[in-house]
């Protein structure tokens, strides 16, 4: 039972992380839709649980000048030995413009997560968290947007910095690092997706 508990935290602290959507500049009317793949490692209690695939889609769109609402829903799942631990998490969020360059983001994060072991059964959780975060972005380039995101919640924070690169005039392609700190679990690497814009 201990070890079923066990993973079933270190299920939530994977599910804690915070993998907001890029950063990305849409006005009004705009609307952005993506696809984002992330690979961290996870350690838990000091303890290296290896990667993790996490795969995720989101949309967001410019209600006005100043708000950005959106929606993201992302997986991931790890597992070794005679443990295996899945996630998900979606967020519903809006953002305010405080400037171009500058967003203060509040929201809900619904974490969906379940853990099984070998002949101790498995066990599944689902809970509600109230987020804020703050992201700042820059233009790096003609074709080039670096930005910097933090998301905080009661269960951890979440770094992400990235850079968008314009493919076309209605596709970015994304790279980033994410840094997860929770109480007992962290996370870290690199991700990348593509973002179109409608």
């Amino acid at each position: 039972m201990k070890k079923c508990l066990m993973v079933i935290a270190a299920s939530l602290a994977l599910s804690g992380v915070a993998m907001a959507a890029p950063v990305t500049n849409i006005e009004k009317g705009e609307t952005n839709a993506g696809y984002i793949y992330w690979n961290p490692q996870v350690e838990y209690n000091s303890l290296d649980l290896g990667s993790a695939n996490a795969n995720g889609f989101f949309v967001e769109t410019a209600l006005s000048d100043k708000v950005i609402a959106g929606v993201e829903t992302i997986k991931g799942k790890i597992s070794g030995g005679t443990a295996s631990m899945d996630a998900r998490f979606t967020d519903v969020t809006l953002q305010y413009k405080l400037s171009d360059q500058i967003r203060l983001i509040a929201g809900n994060r619904n974490y969906d997560t379940g853990a099984s072991v070998s002949g101790l059964g498995s066990d599944n959780q689902s809970i509600n968290k109230f987020i804020t975060g703050l992201s700042a972005s820059t233009v790096l380039g003609e074709k080039m947007t670096g930005y910097a995101s933090v998301l905080t919640n009661s269960i951890g924070t979440d770094w992400q910095v990235g850079v968008n690169r314009n493919l076309t005039d209605t596709v970015d392609f994304n790279v980033n690092y994410r840094y997860y700190d929770g109480d007992t679990a962290t996370l870290k690497g690199i991700g990348a997706g593509l973002v179109c814009k409608f």
